[in-house]
């Protein structure tokens, strides 16, 4: 259920780039609890005032989960090289946010919630370059 959950957050997170506040909340409430949830509905809100949206998606290429009781880490080799920033109204490319060659080091934190779901709490991309496997 860890990696199931992890996998379809990007998906998730990409959608909800392209929606309302209101509406990204309501995406990601499944997959992602507390203060990170608000970050990222404020992530959101900040994309519209830029103009901007995602393009393309991310693919995990999950390397490790480890799992503590209710908590677990995900640690992921991120593919981005399909994934960059697109007008928001025109859905165009912004060509200088996409990079063929992007796949970096990502750590995922993770909770299982009272209904017994995974959702992740936070997330840091660490800026290394990885090799996914």
């Amino acid at each position: 259920m860890i990696v199931e959950t992890y996998s379809a957050y990007w998906s998730v997170l990409a959608e909800a780039g392209r929606s309302s506040p209101e509406k990204a909340r309501q995406l990601l409430q499944p997959y992602v609890r507390g203060g990170y949830l608000d970050h990222l509905v404020d992530g959101v809100r900040d994309m519209i005032k830029q103009g901007r949206e995602p393009y393309g998606q991310a693919v995990p290429r999950i390397k490790e989960v480890r799992i503590a009781s209710k908590y677990a880490e995900v640690t992921d080799c991120l593919d981005m090289s399909g994934a960059a920033m697109a007008d928001r109204r025109t859905h165009k490319l912004i060509h200088e946010t996409a990079d063929a060659k992007t796949m970096t080091t990502v750590t995922a934190a993770l909770e299982r919630s009272d209904d017994g779901r995974w959702r992740l709490t936070g997330l840091s991309m660490k800026g290394a370059t990885c090799e996914s496997r």
